[in-house]
């Protein structure tokens, strides 16, 4: 009822002093919920009926806000007309120093996205993410940014390197395993773990294990037994190549039953009677037939088990189906009775 109601007249309505109508970017202080403190934010969102919507510096988001309840801070007026943008404008990667949520504190980081409104997307170091950072809370750790590892050649798939995991201080070693580009790399780190997009200066090449061919007559095909250093890792492990990528690297089978794919030529090498194996291959000998009764021995394993012949394969190896149900592909000629 109309009883119920009374004006407020000890606070007449009335408009921000400005010169320009606030803009989406604009640094601003508001009444959050209409309350009488103001709070420091941004606005993220003209709606066009003279509300906006807000995200505060502590977090918090409002909709709508009416534009008597905000008030612009000084820093926002210094353009007439897009949002300001520095001089030198950030750029995604760029390893930097900014003040989490607006606090007083620095925290580092880089930055992984440039908004058209002059807000960055930062990455921190400690795992945290945060969207829309002004400029003037971030600042460039020039001392990162201005040099990269010294290398003769480019970084290329493939290559072994030890690169700071998350940008942390410590180098762990690993392997590039795609490049994308725009200067950044994903890495196979040796413990298993994997990352994408690392900066170039993250990483840097280990010198002390140049690329090397392994030495042979023949180019290494599929079905060669061979030993390759898993993972580029030190040491060698014995099996077999399953896929020649055509690029110079193979995919491989160990006899522990790991696969590796699109491992360099560099990190394999052969084992010295794979020409015998060859010209031994069945085809110059009696070859098993498909439903053949044999034995094989499991995985290279010494013993023998029971089976028949299920599949036989262009590279002059066998699929055999065990009598105890086990099922096991490409089985060496020579493993078979």
């Amino acid at each position: 009822l109309e009883e119920y109601i009374r004006a407020i007249d000890d606070e007449p309505v009335r408009s921000p002093r400005r010169g320009n109508k606030l803009r989406e970017g604009d640094k601003v202080e508001a009444r959050y919920r209409g309350k009488s403190k103001y709070y420091s934010g941004q606005i993220i969102r003209d709606r066009g009926d003279g509300t906006y919507d807000i995200e505060y510096d502590d977090g918090d988001r409002e909709q709508r806000v009416v534009e008597d309840f905000i008030k612009p801070l000084g820093g926002s007026s210094s353009r007439p007309g897009t949002p300001r943008v520095s001089t030198s404008l950030l750029q995604v990667g760029d390893t930097i120093e900014a003040r989490y949520r607006g606090r007083s504190r620095y925290y580092p980081g880089r930055i992984s996205r440039v908004h058209a409104d002059g807000t960055y997307d930062i990455d921190y170091d400690d795992g945290e993410k945060e969207r829309g950072v002004i400029e003037e809370y971030i600042k460039v750790k020039n001392d990162l940014r201005s040099k990269s590892p010294s290398r003769s050649a480019q970084l290329c798939e493939g290559d072994k390197i030890e690169a700071r995991y998350r940008g942390r201080s410590k180098y762990y070693p690993g392997r590039i395993a795609r490049d994308r580009r725009d200067g950044t790399f994903d890495i196979d780190y040796d413990d298993g773990e994997k990352e994408t997009r690392v900066l170039e200066e993250y990483i840097r090449v280990i010198d002390d294990e140049p690329v090397r061919s392994p030495r042979r007559g023949n180019k290494l095909r599929e079905g060669d037994k061979v030993e390759a250093r898993y993972r580029g890792k030190s040491k060698y492990y014995s099996g077999q190549i399953i896929r020649d990528r055509g690029d110079g690297t193979y995919d491989i089978e160990y006899d522990d039953g790991d696969k590796e794919t699109r491992v360099q030529t560099s990190f394999i090498r052969a084992i010295g009677d794979i020409q015998s194996t060859r010209a031994m291959s069945p085809l110059n000998q009696s070859a098993f037939n498909i439903g053949e009764k044999v034995e094989a021995r499991y995985r290279k394993r010494s013993r023998y088990y029971p089976g028949r012949i299920a599949r036989v394969r262009a590279d002059n190896t066998y699929d055999v189906d065990y009598d105890d149900g086990e099922i096991e592909t490409s089985v060496e000629y020579h493993f078979i009775r």
